[in-house]
């Protein structure tokens, strides 16, 4: 954290009245500059609670390589920071994200349209029925895109997602809320 940043960060902890548990994080902030630009780029600290540093690392393997390291770390972090009360390292592996595919939306294809139209009913109002169709072709389209970019259909409702795991947003919520 650069000084400006870290003036701007204790004159707001002062007026909110959190100087002291800005003062126990200082661990979080000097973490870049005890460990080094690559080991920083492994680890990434969380909060510090008790005597305890939490760190989030991308994979088991960059936990274990870092756990051999425990001493090390501790030490340079004593070296940047000697009122830490830091004594052990904990790390949470929390996997980066794998980079998003670009989505390309296009326009519904002729398909869409007719399968759109089929679709819905025909005994609703004209103007009703003109919307609903429109939105029913452009979300076959969305679905197109969502799967081409790397998505996949949720196997209770069907509708193409993005999202991590099998179901969907909203029905992970419900499976979530004692569902199926």
């Amino acid at each position: 954290m650069d000084k400006s940043q870290k003036q701007w960060l204790e004159a707001l902890a002062k007026r909110w009245g959190l100087s002291a548990e800005v003062a126990r994080q200082a661990p979080v902030f000097a973490w870049r500059e005890a460990v080094g630009e690559e080991l920083a780029k492994l680890a990434r600290p969380l909060y510090v609670e008790g005597r305890t540093l939490h760190l989030a690392v991308g994979s088991h393997v960059a936990a274990a390589e870092l756990r051999l390291l425990t001493g090390k770390l501790l030490a340079r972090l004593k070296e940047v920071l000697p009122e830490s009360q830091v004594k052990q390292l904990r790390f949470r592996v929390v996997p980066e994200p794998s980079p998003a595919r670009e989505l390309r939306l296009e326009e519904p294809e002729p398909a869409d349209w007719e399968a759109a139209e089929a679709d819905i009913p025909r005994d609703l109002p004209r103007g009703l029925r003109e919307r609903l169709v429109r939105i029913a072709a452009w979300a076959r389209a969305r679905d197109r895109a969502l799967l081409a970019a790397g998505g996949r259909r949720c196997p209770r409702c069907g509708v193409a997602h993005g999202g991590p795991g099998e179901l969907c947003p909203v029905c992970s919520l419900v499976a979530g809320e004692g569902g199926d």
